[in-house]
């Protein structure tokens, strides 16, 4: 019986292919471990890098505060808007509750000031109907009563139902069980879980005060002028997005923010005197400190945001008896 016979070029040929099979293999395996190796190398740096910039957004926003402070210790003039020439003249920037930018970190990090007073506070919700016409706004006048209605049963702790309001079966049938919380709020979002809230809530609403505190805010329901939204302007002046009496609001505010220039300088008497007399320009003892950090390539950036007391004579100012610890109302990192 004759013997297969293989000639040699064609075992060379085999053994070649066989080789670059597994080159052409380990060449893959190494191009996919390069890969994962800088995925794993950009998601560290992503990590580390957000929480450098959380820390930083802090430890400025901390700063901030304190510079405010020491603000409201040598200037006792806490009305905005104004002439803050006094202020330049010692080498004191301005740290007021103005909605300002102020930088920090070689410009890496900015920082925002401003009032935490809205117009609207979770416990006083008869403010809605504040100039409202009996005979004109009927239907949004009993809305209000409405809505009035499913805050108190939302916060009572019995289960009778008010008229067209909401208890525990009515907030089943929708798919909440755990509503309603049969307590005082803890949080100012929880007014957004009450039926029909777009139809009535139309203003900024306040934080609501940790536990044990009771704060007295100021008696000015109106919105502060330097951080009122577009809407608030054209819905308290009556006038349209496009209007040129908004643009020389944006005008204002943006010479405000970039050169302290005092409003009366960039408005016109009759804008000026509706501006004084809807919006607010009273600094208020509750602020809301803001920074927003960025790191060195400008591609990340991290967020933090603090509502406290700024009063120090207040009792509210310290969260404890021994005077050790500033209240604070609420903090969120974004």
């Amino acid at each position: 019986m004759r013997e297969a016979f293989v000639h040699p070029r064609r075992e060379s040929g085999l053994a070649l292919m066989m080789v670059m099979g597994v080159l052409a293999s380990v060449m893959l395996l190494l191009a996919h471990l390069m890969l994962v190796s800088q995925l794993i190398s950009k998601e560290s740096y992503q990590v580390s890098s957000k929480l450098a910039m959380r820390y930083r957004a802090e430890s400025a926003a901390e700063t901030a505060f304190w510079l405010h402070l020491t603000d409201r210790r040598l200037y006792t003039n806490r009305t905005l808007g104004r002439d803050t020439s006094e202020r330049e003249e010692d080498g004191f920037e301005p740290w007021m509750l103005d909605g300002r930018p102020h930088e920090m970190d070689e410009g890496a990090t900015v920082v925002y000031l401003a009032t935490a007073e809205p117009p609207l506070k979770v416990t006083a919700l008869d403010q809605l109907k504040k100039g409202l016409d009996a005979s004109d706004d009927a239907d949004l006048i009993e809305a209000i009563d409405d809505f009035i209605n499913c805050y108190e049963d939302y916060v009572d702790k019995d289960d009778l139902v008010k008229i067209n309001s909401y208890e525990t079966k009515e907030y089943a049938a929708d798919g909440f069980y755990t509503l309603p919380r049969n307590g005082a709020m803890q949080f100012r979002e929880e007014l957004y879980w009450l039926p029909n809230w777009t139809q009535v809530v139309n203003a900024a609403v306040m934080v609501v005060p940790p536990r044990g505190i009771q704060y007295n805010t100021s008696s000015n329901s109106r919105p502060s002028f330097f951080t009122a939204s577009d809407a608030d302007f054209c819905r308290l002046l009556d006038i349209s997005p496009e209007s040129a009496e908004l643009e020389a609001i944006h005008y204002t505010l943006q010479e405000w923010n970039q050169n302290g220039t005092p409003i009366e300088d960039t408005l016109d008497d009759p804008l000026l005197s509706q501006v004084r007399n809807r919006f607010s320009f009273d600094e208020t003892g509750l602020a809301t400190v803001a920074a927003l950090a960025t790191d060195s390539n400008r591609e990340n950036q991290a967020g933090y945001r603090v509502t406290r007391e700024a009063r120090i004579g207040s009792r509210t100012f310290f969260s404890d008896s021994h005077k050790e610890c500033f209240s604070i109302w609420e903090r969120r990192w974004e």
